[in-house]
């Protein structure tokens, strides 16, 4: 499948998951990591569909959409869509049964420390020079 096909906005779930079992993971995804990419595939390894859900956010290193390209990129990963950080549950259809997985706190901390290890990095191939 078409990566761009996978992004899809919230309103086109309903349709899309019918008739399926699936399991959503909500996250910032900023960056996407490898070890962000083998959770993915970790938690896809259970039978069910997978769809990400990209949280928007403030201060992140990467915009929404482009978070949803990198992780729809991702062959464990059937459906993405973008939603806000205070509306993402809703963007999951009432209808339909489905686990998550979420845990916003742990991405942002995630983030922060990736960023602090390339400041770490940058700052001693400086001194180096």
């Amino acid at each position: 499948m078409d990566t761009r096909e996978k992004i899809v906005p919230p309103s086109d779930l309903a349709n899309r998951m019918a008739g399926h079992s699936w399991l959503a993971i909500a996250g910032l995804f900023d960056p996407l990591t490898l070890a962000e990419a083998k959770r993915l595939a970790a938690a896809g390894r259970n039978g069910r569909k997978l769809l990400a859900i990209v949280v928007e956010d403030d201060d992140r290193l990467l915009d929404a959409d482009a978070r949803a390209t990198l992780v729809a990129a991702l062959r464990t990963v059937d459906l993405v869509t973008v939603a806000g950080s205070r509306d993402w549950r809703q963007a999951i259809p009432p209808e339909l049964e489905i686990g998550i997985i979420e845990d916003i706190a742990a991405d942002r901390a995630r983030a922060a420390q990736f960023v602090n290890f390339v400041q770490e990095r940058q700052a001693a191939g400086q001194q180096a020079e």
